[in-house]
């Protein structure tokens, strides 16, 4: 029974994982190409999203292959040698923190931006989003340099590539490491999203004149808000299975907890997917700015394809004209 839990796991991997990246490319694209639209570039939330959308799309098209190969064919990469255990650890650890802290980043943005302080609003410029985004990258590229040190191929292991936690310093930093996935990102999502919406229900109060660019600046808090509760509850269940496995205990060796995990591993890969229908459902400026870019797609080519079926035509004419068919 044990055993079958483990195939049906490697089952599902092998099914789910596949759609998962396809969807993940197609999604993420579009809303690289709709957030670079003038009408949402140049707000700051949509800058967090950008960088979202940039992120994800990494992801989900090399780490989630790397992750197919791995745990659904058992074709491990990183057991190739020790440089691509380094390495591909390094990526695959470093980049799965971008995207929480990214949401993290314009969840706090958006509660500046909805606050009555005029200093509190003073950060949520696009040019600020810009900066704190490319921070977050270079913050989590250095904390994450200790993998370039500490991964390597265990023997005891298999010559499997994994991280070594054999001295306090490194059981320490797995703690950290640990806290920082699975307990800081969720807590301020929740933390800032609800101050976001009190403040909200406070401006409600207050008479303003409302403006194209408040409409879109409540349509992206919208749009926000709805992304940070779906996103807990896809990576919540992956982070508690995190935690139970960085902590000494006997269920992470069994069948059963391997089962539930790739479960919850699966469920956390949505979340990186998620965005694109998220913005489509909950944002109209989204919606219309991706209406109009297919409209003007279509039209282009619909209109060249036109333009030469009716250039051909024309050649055609002239060349009968000009070259007349003898009479029989």
């Amino acid at each position: 029974m044990s055993d079958s839990l483990v195939d049906i796991g490697i089952q599902l991997y092998r099914i789910i994982l596949p759609v998962i990246i396809i969807i993940g490319i197609v999604g993420n694209s579009l809303n690289i190409v709709v957030l670079t639209r003038p009408t949402l570039y140049y707000h700051s939330c949509s800058r967090y999203f950008l960088a979202l959308a940039i992120t994800n799309l990494f992801y989900s098209s090399i780490i989630f292959t790397y992750r197919l190969l791995a745990n659904g064919y058992q074709i491990n990469l990183s057991n190739n040698s020790i440089v691509s255990c380094k390495i591909i650890t390094y990526i695959s650890t470093t980049s799965a923190f971008f995207s929480p802290y990214l949401i993290v980043l314009a969840s706090i943005d958006r509660y500046c931006a909805s606050s009555r302080s005029p200093s509190m609003r003073k950060f949520s410029r696009a040019y600020v989003a810009q900066w704190m985004s490319s921070i977050i990258v270079v913050i989590f590229s250095l904390f994450f340099i200790y993998i370039l040190v500490t991964a390597n191929l265990q023997p005891e292991k298999g010559l499997s590539c994994a991280v070594q936690v054999n001295s306090i310093f490194s059981q320490v930093y797995l703690i950290i490491q640990v806290s920082l996935f699975a307990v800081v990102p969720p807590s301020l999502m929740m933390i800032f999203g609800l101050m976001t919406i009190q403040n909200a229900n406070r401006s409600r109060a207050i008479q303003v004149v409302a403006s194209r660019y408040n409409r879109t600046e409540h349509q992206l808090a919208r749009m926000l808000l709805l992304q940070v509760s779906v996103h807990v509850f896809l990576t919540l269940p992956s982070s508690v299975t995190y935690l139970m496995a960085a902590l000494p205990n006997k269920i992470q060796t069994t069948s059963t907890f391997s089962f539930i995990s790739i479960i919850c591993q699966l469920l956390f890969n949505c979340s990186y997917i998620t965005s694109f229908f998220l913005y489509l459902l909950s944002g109209r400026i989204y919606r219309k700015e991706l209406s109009q870019l297919m409209y003007k797609t279509f039209k282009i080519r619909y209109g060249n394809r036109v333009k030469s079926l009716t250039n051909h035509n024309t050649i055609l004419s002239i060349a009968s004209l000009t070259n007349p068919r003898p009479a029989i």
